[in-house]
């Protein structure tokens, strides 16, 4: 079926192409600050038309057209807009831009038609730094729009983990968020530089649609937020307007009925371009290579954005995500072992209906430029999760027969709200021979969850008046399916359900980078102070607890060259953590410390780098689900982590570009309520993390790619920490790719699991049940867009 619609398509592209005789303008772009330095990511078009591309990560550009061109117009954020003349087209050009203070206010981001960047020499301002990612005294890795279409991933649960040292994903709810680990903890979610982390489930995965690229943050940050894991943080940077008329279809095939098509729109309403939009929308829909799941959803993205002048804007953004699926994840269990199911195997019925989720959130920013050297940003934002349905599960082996599983229907309706308002302020001064960047601001955060969650509604009274589990028994060895699950809703919706949880925080920092010696050493101090309350009524038990922290921060970065950088870092991070003991205690906050030490180097102007960093992490107050009852927590201790990350990124040489990482991580218990957990590995551990893709231009000038890559995972640990290790297979999943591009025309074939490899994720052991979530087997992918 997939190879049918694969050759109708490309047939149908075939067709609509008309092969005209091309005029190929190259050229380099640099910084006339920094004499031979690349500028990746300027805006290169044709005067007069709206043909255009930019720079790759080494400044270079290569722009086709089926026009004659006299002249190109050479743009980029902060710098002066120039035009060259173009009188041998044969001739590479050498273009240098001069930095014009009155418009750095602006972002812009334009994806090349013609080169992938792969890696990026700058952050966003979301985090609030301005300083170049070799120059931090942190190690910063991101994931560019390139990265995530070549590799064909349409939301944050699919492969984009893979493309940053020692990120693994926990699979159990892939449509309740990423739930992504590193170093041993739970990463932070930010969107856009704000806190939209919710108490514990949502938001939906946020889609390749809205996404310009991904910011993964190694460690705390206090210079974004600092309440979070000390493992660090991902930030999503969404589409904003570019200012450019442009407009893009994608549309996606794929195995398991998948069909998926995107619009972005990007353009101006005014001649003077001082009012602005970005609409970007999506609809899906997709069964499963396991029985009886599915998912649908849809998303509309708005952006407007009006300067008010060069130096001030105001931007205003709304998303909005609906899904509906037949399964949280299909996990499934057995008493046989590990991975010794079928690999469509479900325990789901299809008398069970969907799960319904929605999914709000919204900014509103307003940035001032006071002069070249200081800017103030404001900004408000929300996000609000709904999410109901029905799931079966299975809670313990059968006594009777353990290949039966007792299955009795759960039901979730769930509530998250998260509202954040920030300021901050950056500026630069000098004293003496010591130059100053200087961060300075506010955050202020609310989150609330309300749920009624794991309602045993499916019940009945025995002969003695006990309330008994109604069982949908299902044989694991020959699976008979058909039973009737009935359907439940909470009386008087959210308001009657059996949680409420609040957590809010207020916290003022300041961050001042030092820079001596010609910017070749760069000292960072930084403190902030943070005051905390939550608030928990969970089956009317409740708890509240206040505290007050303060958390520094220290580092050291030194340029051995331009081009070589070595780092050190201390940091200490803090968690409010909602959520109540079965006895009635509070749970006291999560407090991490990080000390790192790292090397980095750009190599060849800019075009690929790597970084190498080595970590150690102590957590305390560690907090888990009580094995009595889900809806309550335990402290168990204390953790501690330590390893290597490595990671490589960047075009190599012509046309090849690459991602290759390596983490080695050690992460156990040191202290816990449970003697016997001592010394064992934490949740979600994994010992050894290696991946790698390749993506080559083939040199033919027929605009062919090929892509390869794998992902590999070896000494992987459980989803609990337990005092009996249960052996887990290593995890090797190799995929490939074709590619082909022509003006506008963009086609890419990714076939994932090429070995077709029976995998599995997120494993553990209890109450006598291997549980696991199972993996693809070999299944492709095709994406056709166009650009106009």
């Amino acid at each position: 079926m997939f190879v049918r619609q694969f050759l109708l398509l490309l047939c149908f592209v075939s067709i609509n192409l008309v092969s005209i005789a091309q005029v190929t303008i190259r050229g380099i772009v640099t910084d006339e600050k920094s004499p031979n330095a690349p500028l990746p990511g300027a805006t290169v078009t044709v005067s007069g038309a709206t043909v255009g591309t930019t720079t790759d990560s080494s400044g270079r550009f290569e722009l086709r057209t089926t026009r004659s061109v006299s002249a190109v117009q050479v743009s980029y954020v902060g710098y002066q807009s120039r035009t060259i003349s173009v009188a041998d087209p044969t001739t590479v050009l050498t273009i240098v831009l001069t930095p014009d203070n009155s418009r750095s206010l602006d972002e812009v981001r334009v994806s090349s038609r013609y080169f992938r960047t792969y890696t990026s020499n700058s952050i966003s301002s979301a985090l609030r730094l301005k300083t170049t990612p070799i120059n931090l005294s942190q190690s910063i890795q991101t994931i560019t729009p390139e990265i995530i279409a070549d590799q064909g991933s349409f939301n944050m649960t699919e492969s984009v983990s893979r493309n940053v040292s020692g990120v693994i994903r926990q699979e159990i709810s892939n449509n309740l968020g990423p739930f992504m680990f590193m170093r041993g903890g739970l990463i932070s979610s930010l969107r856009n530089g704000v806190d939209l982390t919710p108490i514990f489930r949502g938001p939906s995965p946020d889609d390749a649609a809205i996404i310009d690229r991904v910011e993964f943050v190694k460690g705390p940050s206090l210079f974004m937020n600092n309440i979070g894991d000390p493992a660090g943080s991902f930030n999503i940077l969404t589409k904003q307007p570019t200012g450019a008329q442009r407009y893009a279809v994608t549309a996606m095939l794929g195995s398991f009925d998948f069909y998926r098509l995107a619009v972005d729109l990007d353009g101006k309403f005014d001649k003077k371009g001082k009012l602005l939009y970005r609409l970007n929308t999506m609809g899906m829909t997709t069964n499963s290579f396991v029985k009886f799941d599915y998912n649908r959803r849809f998303l509309i993205a708005p952006v407007l954005k009006y300067r008010i002048s060069d130096r001030t804007y105001v931007s205003a953004e709304y998303q909005y995500q609906a899904n509906k699926y037949a399964m949280y994840s299909p996990i499934v269990m057995t008493p046989a072992g590990f991975g010794t199911l079928p690999v469509d195997f479900s325990i789901n019925e299809p008398s069970v209906g969907p799960i319904h989720a929605q999914d709000h959130s919204g900014f509103l920013t307003v940035a001032h430029q006071f002069n070249a050297n200081w800017q103030l940003t404001v900004r408000g934002s929300f996000l609000r999760n709904n999410a109901e349905g029905i799931y079966l599960w299975v809670t313990g082996v059968n006594a009777a027969n353990p290949n039966v599983l007792l299955r009795n229907p759960k039901y979730d309706l769930n509530r998250t709200e998260v509202y954040s308002q920030q300021a901050f302020v950056n500026g630069t001064f000098t004293t003496g021979l010591v130059q100053h960047q200087l961060l300075m601001g506010v955050d202020v955060n609310q989150k609330r969850f309300l749920a009624d969650s794991y309602v045993s509604y499916n019940t009945y009274k025995d002969a003695n008046g006990t309330t008994q589990l109604t069982y949908y028994p299902l044989d694991v060895t020959n699976p008979d399916y058909g039973a009737e699950i009935p359907g439940y809703h909470t009386p008087g919706g959210v308001a009657n359900g059996n949680t409420n949880q609040r957590v809010a925080y207020e916290s003022v920092y300041a961050l001042d980078e030092l820079s001596l010696f010609r910017n070749k050493l760069r000292l960072t101090v930084a403190g902030r102070f943070t005051t905390a309350r939550t608030g928990n009524d969970v089956s009317g038990v409740h708890t509240e607890s206040s505290d007050h922290v303060v958390t520094p921060r220290v580092g050291i970065s030194y340029s051995l060259r331009p081009d070589l950088t070595v780092y050190a870092l201390y940091d200490r991070t803090f968690v409010p953590q909602a959520g109540v003991t079965a006895g009635g205690d509070a749970i006291r906050p999560l407090q991490g410390v990080n000390r790192e030490i790292g090397i980095k180097k750009n190599w060849f102007n800019g075009r690929w780098n790597s970084t190498l960093s080595l970590y150690r992490i102590n957590r305390s107050n560690i907090i888990a689900t009580d094995p009595n009852n889900a809806q309550y927590r335990i402290q168990v201790g204390q953790t501690m982590s330590q390893g290597v990350d490595v990671d490589v990124v960047g075009q190599v040489a012509r046309g090849l570009n690459v991602v290759v990482n390596y983490a080695y991580c050690d992460s156990k218990v040191e202290q816990d309520v449970n003697p016997l957990l001592i010394g064992t590995p934490t949740p979600m551990y994994v010992k050894h993390v290696q991946n790698t893709w390749l993506n080559y231009a083939l040199p033919i000038g027929a605009g062919l790619t090929v892509s390869m890559g794998y992902q590999y995972q070896a000494g992987r640990g459980e989803r609990f920490a337990t005092a009996t290790q249960h052996t887990t297979p290593d995890y090797f999943r190799l995929d490939g790719g074709l590619g082909w591009q022509h003006h506008a025309v963009r086609v890419n074939l990714i076939v994932n699991n090429l070995l077709n490899r029976q995998l599995i994720a997120t494993p553990w052991y209890r109450n006598g049940l291997y549980y696991w979530v199972p993996q693809p087997p070999i299944n492709g992918r095709l994406t056709v867009s166009y650009v106009f």
